[in-house]
């Protein structure tokens, strides 16, 4: 509590020093600016008390445990309120103002927030608000710098009166159903952006991206997974950029349709760390480059492209932890040293390319690898022992449809939090050793010996859920411990006898044992 010339100007609850008997003791401290109610059992029926609070600001009601329809004409008369925090409760019916994301509001927004003049943030994201965005609602609140609806069921067009929100640095409408064209003048305006998401939404048409040409507080731009009646165009007209930004996800939205072209101003960006621009067809040579501008990009998703060339990375790249290259036409050999060049990685994904050559053993050097996705290639050779022999972090492994040969298992015992192992339709050979894993897929190989019994012990029984050991020279006899498994393939193998009594099929939905030389099945 802070006190000057013994009137209070901020109360905060939790530093556990303000007791008041009665509710309605607020209302005479009318010099209150900062009220914090937080983790307190407060009724909102004492809202009104709050009302004759006529120079609060900021009022945080966060944990208070408050539930059913939150009466805003309470608190009409604080019109000088610039921060109402309400996170974290249990209200619902109509929504009236402010910071009340994660709550279960319903219909629209209510006509007194107009009385809010002072407001400058409004979170209502995570909620289940519909309706359209009334002019008169939202485009009178002048000084608001940011404005948070993401996650709710609004929908119609955006009002053009938004260029009215000059000072707006903060503006989400991710995952609503707003539609029709995104208004020009209402984005060249809002020039002190720093932040806007636009992804999940039903827009159509063309969006230009050199709207953006003037706004050189913009650090991130978000437009993914809308439909395919929009479009985002990139380079025409030809403009230069007064922005540098951290981040840019431009994914699954017809980037650049007609010229299947990378954005130029990525160009003169050398200060992102996060870039998707995946799953959009974009053709020409893989931008490396990116790599090489950016020091501190931690996150490069250009999967679902039509990128052609060589992998090549910069000589040391300490940021980066998610490398996403899928699904794009990519040729040649990795760099041998490719481990020690990115050795943060956690996700490497270069599936479905046709990249060729050996396994590099720096990949062992990636020691915070959790995911790695090889497969669709067309690598071969031996997978080398230190590839894998210390990646004590890696969850998911898929080196599968390659020209891989040779025995790969006989060093993976130190894979012990491994989720998913696919090594399917390769040439590997040899027995099956302790794997823990959910999902386990050898199928199409030259695995041989008999199928082990420790692969229904106790430990793995709540983790492994799917193994598929098909077309292999697996021999010997079914184990009974195999009836944990949802799903298992042991078809076209060597197995003989007859099928066990033991085996317990209540938790399997399906088994394929055709192609063995099994009796009684």
């Amino acid at each position: 509590m802070i006190c000057h010339s013994f009137r209070i100007v901020f109360m905060n609850s939790t530093i556990g020093c303000i007791f008041l008997s009665e509710s309605n003791g607020l209302s005479k401290l009318t010099k209150l600016t900062h009220l914090n109610l937080s983790w307190t059992h407060f009724d909102k029926e004492n809202l009104r008390f709050l009302g004759a609070l006529p120079v609060l600001k900021s009022l945080d009601l966060s944990y208070t445990f408050m539930k059913g329809p939150l009466p805003g004409k309470k608190l009409v008369n604080l019109s000088n309120l610039e921060v109402l925090i309400l996170q974290l409760n249990q209200l619902n019916g109509s929504l009236p103002f402010k910071d009340l994301s994660f709550n279960s509001f319903t219909g629209g927004i209510s006509p007194y927030i107009v009385e809010l003049s002072s407001l400058k943030a409004i979170s209502l994201s995570y909620n289940d608000l519909n309706g359209t965005l009334s002019t008169q609602d939202l485009c009178a609140l002048k000084k608001l710098e940011e404005l948070d609806l993401a996650s709710n069921n609004f929908e119609g067009t955006l009002p053009p009166c938004l260029n009215n929100l000059t000072s707006l640095k903060f503006f989400d409408i991710f995952g609503n159903f707003f539609c029709g064209i995104v208004a020009s003048s209402s984005i060249s305006s809002m020039t002190s952006l720093e932040y806007i998401d636009l992804s999940n939404n039903s827009f159509e048409g063309l969006f230009s991206i050199s709207l953006f040409a003037n706004h050189s507080k913009l650090k991130v731009i978000q437009f993914l997974r809308n439909n395919n009646k929009l479009e985002i165009e990139t380079d025409n007209p030809c403009w230069q950029p007064l922005f540098q930004l951290k981040v840019l996800v431009l994914s699954n939205c017809n980037l650049n349709k007609l010229t299947r072209n990378i954005p130029k101003f990525l160009f003169e960006q050398h200060e992102l760390e996060i870039v998707d621009i995946s799953h959009n067809m974009l053709k020409g040579s893989i931008p490396n480059w990116l790599l090489e501008n950016n020091t501190g990009l931690q996150l490069l998703n250009l999967r679902g492209n039509s990128f052609t060339s060589q992998l090549h990375l910069p000589p040391y790249h300490n940021y980066i932890f998610w490398l996403d290259v899928s699904d794009n036409d990519l040729d040649g050999e990795l760099q041998e040293n490719i481990g020690k060049m990115i050795p943060k990685l956690e996700c490497l994904n270069l599936s479905r390319n046709h990249i060729e050559g050996n396994l590099p053993s720096s990949i062992g050097d990636m020691s915070s690898l959790n995911r790695l996705d090889f497969s669709f290639n067309n690598f071969f050779g031996e997978v080398p022992v230190k590839s894998f022999a210390n990646q004590t972090a890696l969850q998911f492994l898929s080196l599968s449809n390659d020209n891989f040969h040779g025995e790969i298992f006989s060093k993976l015992a130190n894979l012990s939090w491994l989720v998913s192992l696919e090594l399917n339709n390769n040439q590997f050979k040899g027995t099956l050793p302790l794997i823990s894993s959910m999902i386990i897929n050898i199928s199409n190989n030259y695995m041989s010996g008999i199928i082990p019994e420790w692969i229904g012990n106790s430990t793995l029984k709540t983790l492994t859920s799917f193994l598929f050991m098909s077309d292999n020279f697996f021999k010997g006899r079914v184990p009974c411990e195999l009836g944990h498994y949802i799903i298992i393939d042991l078809s076209h193998n060597l197995l003989l006898g007859s099928f066990p009594s033991c085996f317990n099929v209540q938790d399997v939905k399906h088994i394929l044992l055709q192609g063995n030389r099994l009796t009684g099945t």
